[in-house]
């Protein structure tokens, strides 16, 4: 019996020892942490509950952990509540987070280090990295649209290089420059050198308050971009994200491509000036009426009708749909002193048009290591170099309308010249050759590297030191080798054989660096129910610019086009910038109890701008918040309003006017000249620039009151904001007499810009059942900007003269600069300034026969027999049009006439719209409303997330020649907007099969010299601008772990992205988001995107 009892005894030893080993079993398990929307979780914390080894997700929120198999994994993330997960065995785990009761404790980055939400005074709107992740753009300040309150994104060109936004934080707050301050990981910098996949973070810090700790250069705002890190003790993880998209223009334009109806057109503007014989002869239409009822039929040169005699499409030639390459891959991880993130990218953009593309190369790596547990020190360190093609699309549209489609672009490598009896010019432009013929290199490289250390001194007290060094270099070489034009017709040369010796090749090199260096000590204490912060610092640059240019001309040949081998000097020239500035600051936060906050700010800024006694400015702000939830009495109301808080600041900020305003304007500037001296040149100096050692800062004072709350459980949260800001000695050039001859007027302080206005954040977000997640999400932001101080107030009106006769007089020259937009005290910041079109009832003639003035056209354009009788009578009657001079016509040529505008008397002067009949509109090209709206939802692995954004109450005006124009030249397009809607009507032949009285377009005229009536500033040529766009659209689908393991990779992600898919607008133009006028368009694209890691 003992030999059983010892044998059971020992058997159950062994497996007692067994199972321990089996539980005490090491596996890898990988997983994903999502909230309760399905959203991945990057950087939530991974802790393994027995041994406390911790790891962080990856931006996808996908995790790899060491762990005993029978443990419990603890996860846990800022705004979450945390929680435990046994593992049992299992290697793959999907954990999801639901938001905490204190989800608006989520960290959000500000000045020199982080506030949690719930305690944030200042307006600070946030942008995470999955809003801009896996979205086809090529830079950051694009992609930025929509996505926070108040915040303008104005995309101004597509080209590739050259399709960075301009950015406006709360409108345009002074007359110069108005960019927000870009800090990169603690360090000024551009926000274009930052690779969308490299940000965790994205603060827009808009009140004083917020960027009071930045002081001088936070007038306008400032943009905080934080990039990714690495994790400790996290095993090294690698991703990598790939986009291939398909890009088109999102519009182009559209110009009569059918060369006989060019010609016909181009033919009655000629007869409607007077010029019965016209520009094209019918020999010339029959000629192409002829090939066009033949097009493959063989011209004399041997070549296809549709060649030698073309109806070419330029729109369709100049543009390329094609496919653009974005490759990231990154590696982050770190053990237990150290962590890392390193990311490298590939952005092929060949453009829409040939010649135009970009290939951009950059690599990024964040390193910090413990040296001891004391001393952490580190690097941000990015790289990139990039190659811009030089075609030119600058030279394109602005000959874009100087052809015809008379002219075939290129056939066989040739390009096409005028055709043989067509009547156009040789000279005439084939506007390929701008793509083609304009060669060279423009190579762009970056190197933006931060080194730094943090001392910890005792608990709660800080030090970090960091050193920041970047340069950029741009090298462009420029030459052209004319590409000969030929007429299809006879295959002969229609332009001059190029002689090398009359070639130029030329080489810029343009060098920027920046040097700074901050130091920053912090302290935090907790005192019972006090909390307090305090931040110290000293910041200090050196920026400097450089650019030598020169240029060559004769060449030994023209494939050979180094500098070198040009034998006579064209020009050379140099140019050298530099500026500095130092600053000391200081910042203290104090918290009661969590429900009384303060803070308060203050920084005094040097500037190497301004003269001796000048050169410091000091900038303070203070910010109050009472978290009103918090308080006892509250409790009631809790369950149905949430985190309710009242915040409002005051501070002032300043502004130096920017690396390249205003650089030495406090003393005068001086420049070479050339002058005789005993009858022979000499080299001399001369005072460039008048001086001005009592320049100083541009002050902005703002006030800001916001409050916040959630409800439904917060389920939804809400945010409103007022704001005043008042911009004081606005740097500017003064005004001089002409007496001080040709040098340039010195800066000055003077004027003054408010900007008030309000902004307004919802958020909703919900889950329906297990699998369902969805969120809703809008922003709206109004802003109205005013010019309080300039050279005077704005009087004009009638006075008697020395004779006792009225006159009129206006001082707006003496009080106001500009011409249609101008800037005016008490006025907008470049209002319209414009004459009205008459808008008559239509009654022409009051009841005993005599002219009605209210009577006459009721759209402000002669357009029936009526409206001409009219004109005539008010004539008649004493009245006049456009000057007292201007003649009623009773034919067509010079003089009103049929299909011509009439403006409004608004001076009461007899004259209708002379010089004294202009007003303001009260509009701009500045929106008064932007907004964005974003969705969306997920499905299980499906996924789906929309972006809207919109801009509201602006005007652009639009009369360009060529595009919107009533008046046609030689060798030069008509828009088939214009052909389509001309006015036409002939008073001796009213059955024309022309006939449109209703045509928008006043009369077709030929030459600009023949049209001074319709093409004066008018408001007849401005048009409402606002738009909505569908800025981003994704949909995609997460592959299940399962069978990603089987894989062997991390996760696995396949999406579609399209950019820029739809625009609503009543603004005729190509896109009212770039402008008025004809610019490289902006990219439709629709994107196949894929994501995995190891």
């Amino acid at each position: 019996m003992m030999k059983i009892f010892s044998r059971i005894g020992l058997l159950s030893i062994l497996l007692c020892f067994a199972s321990e080993t089996v539980a005490q079993q090491q596996i890898v398990v990988t997983g994903s942490v999502n909230n309760s929307l399905g959203e991945s979780l990057a950087g939530a914390t991974i802790r393994v509950k027995s041994n406390g080894v911790v790891v962080a997700t990856n931006e996808n929120g996908q995790f790899s952990i060491r762990s005993p198999s029978t443990d419990t994994l603890v996860a846990s993330n800022v705004g979450y509540v945390a929680r435990e997960l046994p593992l049992d065995n299992r290697r793959t785990v999907h954990i999801t987070l639901d938001a905490s009761d204190d989800f608006i404790d989520e960290v959000v980055v500000v000045g020199y280090g982080t506030r949690s939400r719930s305690k944030l005074l200042g307006s600070v709107s946030t942008i995470n990295a999955d809003q801009l992740q896996n979205r086809p753009v090529t830079n950051v300040s694009s992609a930025l649209s929509g996505l926070a309150a108040g915040v303008q994104v104005k995309q101004g060109n597509g080209r590739p290089g050259s399709d960075g936004a301009t950015i406006r934080i709360r409108g345009t707050g002074t007359l110069n420059n108005n960019n927000a301050l870009v800090i990169i990981d603690g360090i000024q910098g551009a926000m274009d050198a930052v690779n969308p996949e490299d940000i965790e973070t994205i603060s827009v810090l808009k009140d004083a308050s917020a960027a009071a700790i930045y002081g001088a250069r936070a007038a306008n705002g400032v943009i905080l971009i934080t990039t990714k890190k690495g994790q400790q003790n996290q095993a090294t993880q690698i991703s990598y994200s790939g986009i291939m998209s398909h890009t088109t223009p999102s519009n182009k334009p559209v110009f009569v491509n059918d060369y006989v109806t060019h010609m016909r057109l181009t033919n009655e503007a000629s007869n409607n000036v007077g010029n019965n014989a016209g520009m094209y002869p019918q020999t010339a239409i029959d000629l192409w009426i002829a090939a066009n009822e033949n097009p493959n039929g063989l011209a004399p040169s041997g070549l296809p009708n549709y060649v030698a005699y073309p109806n070419t499409d330029w729109g369709e030639w100049i543009y390329d749909n094609s496919w653009l390459q974005n490759h990231n891959i990154s590696v982050n991880g770190g053990s237990t002193a150290s962590k890392y993130q390193l990311s490298a990218r590939i952005l092929d953009n060949p453009g829409i048009m040939y010649n135009t593309g970009l290939k951009r190369y950059e690599g990024r790596i964040n390193f910090e290591t413990d040296i001891k547990n004391f001393l952490t020190v580190g690097t941000n360190t990015f790289g990139s170099m990039e190659n811009i093609d030089r075609g030119s699309d600058t030279f394109l549209y602005n000959f874009l309308r100087q052809t015809t489609p008379g002219i075939y672009p290129r056939y066989e490598g040739m390009f096409g010249g005028a055709v043989a009896g067509s009547s156009e010019s040789p000279q005439v432009n084939n506007i390929l050759r701008n793509l083609y013929d304009v060669m060279g290199s423009n190579v762009i490289s970056q190197l933006n590297t931060t080194w730094f250390a943090n001392l910890k001194i005792v608990e709660g007290l800080s030090f970090e030191t960091r050193f920041n060094y970047q340069i950029r270099f741009d090298e462009r070489t420029a030459y052209s080798n004319p590409s000969g034009m030929y007429d299809f017709s006879t295959m002969q040369r229609v332009n001059s054989e190029v002689n090398p010796a009359t070639l130029t090749t030329s080489q810029t090199t343009d060098r920027r660096y920046r040097k700074s260096f901050d130091n920053v000590l912090r302290y935090k204490r907790q005192f019972a129910e006090h909390s307090i912060g305090v931040v110290l610092g000293h910041n200090e640059f050196y920026y400097n610019r450089y650019v030598f240019s020169a240029q060559q001309r004769g060449l030994i040949d023209e494939t050979i086009t180094n500098i070198g081998t040009g034998n006579e000097m064209v020009s050379i020239t140099g140019d050298e910038i530099d500026n500095a500035m130092r600053s000391f600051f200081g910042n203290v936060t104090y918290d009661y109890d969590g429900k009384y906050l303060a803070e308060f700010t203050l920084r005094r800024d040097g500037s190497s701008k301004f003269g001796y006694g000048r050169q410091y400015g000091t900038f303070p702000s203070i910010a109050l918040g009472y978290l009103l939830s918090k308080e006892s009495f509250m409790e009631p109301v809790n369950p149905y309003v949430q985190d309710i808080k009242i915040r409002g600041s005051w501070g002032r900020l300043g502004n130096d006017g920017g690396d390249n305003l205003n650089v030495y304007g406090w003393h005068g500037v001086y420049g070479g000249v050339n002058y005789s001296f005993n009858g022979a040149p000499v080299n001399g100096l001369q005072l460039v620039r008048f001086g001005n050692d009592l320049l100083q800062w541009e002050e902005a004072e703002t006030k800001e009151l916001g409050l916040e709350f959630a409800t439904f459980n917060k389920r939804a949260t809400f945010e409103a904001t007022i704001y005043d800001r008042q911009t004081n000695n606005i740097i500017r050039p003064a005004q001089v007499p002409i007496t001080t001859g040709t040098t340039e007027a010195p800066f000055y302080n003077q004027a003054a810009v408010s900007n008030r206005g309000m902004e307004f954040n919802v958020r909703w977000q919900d889950k329906i059942g297990k699998d369902f997640t969805y969120r809703l999400g809008a922003n709206f932001a109004y802003n109205s900007n005013k010019v309080t101080s300039f050279e005077g107030r704005f009087e004009e009106g009638y006075v008697l003269d020395a004779t006792g006769n009225q006159i009129w007089l206006s001082n707006l020259g003496e009080v106001s600069s500009g011409g249609l937009n101008r800037v005016l005290e008490g006025y907008q910041i470049d209002e319209f300034y414009v004459r009205k079109v008459y808008r008559g009832n239509g009654t022409y003639f009051n009841s005993d026969g005599t002219v009605n003035i209210n009577g006459g056209p009721k759209t402000g354009m002669i357009r029936t027999e009526q409206d001409y009788q009219w004109v005539q009578a008010m004539k008649q009657a004493g009245y006049s049009f456009l000057t007292a001079s201007m003649n009623v016509a009773d034919r067509f040529g010079s003089g009103l006439y049929y299909g011509d505008l009439i403006y409004a008397d608004l001076n009461g002067d007899g004259i209708y719209g002379n010089a004294s009949d202009q007003y303001f509109t009260g509009t701009s090209t500045t929106p008064r409303y932007v907004l964005g709206f974003n969705l969306g939802f997920t499905y299980k692995g499906f996924d789906m997330a929309a972006l809207f954004s919109g801009e509201f109450g602006l005007q652009y005006y639009w009369n360009e020649l060529g595009y919107n124009n009533n008046v046609l030249l030689a060798g030069n397009q008509i828009t088939q907007r214009v052909a389509d809607n001309r006015y036409y009507y002939d008073p001796n032949n009213p059955t024309d099969p022309r006939t449109n009285i209703d045509g928008y377009f006043p009369r077709l005229k030929f030459g600009a010299a023949n049209e001074v009536i319709n093409t004066q500033f008018s408001d007849y040529w401005l048009y409402d601008a606002d738009f909505i766009r569908l800025r981003n659209l994704q949909v995609g689908y997460t592959f299940n772990n399962r069978l990603t393991e089987r894989l062997k990779v991390r996760n696995l992600r396949v999406f579609f992205s399209g950019e820029n898919l739809l625009m609503w607008t009543r603004f005729p133009g190509l896109d009212p988001e770039v402008g008025a006028g004809a610019e490289y368009p902006t990219m439709r694209q629709y994107a196949f995107g894929l994501n995995f890691g190891f």
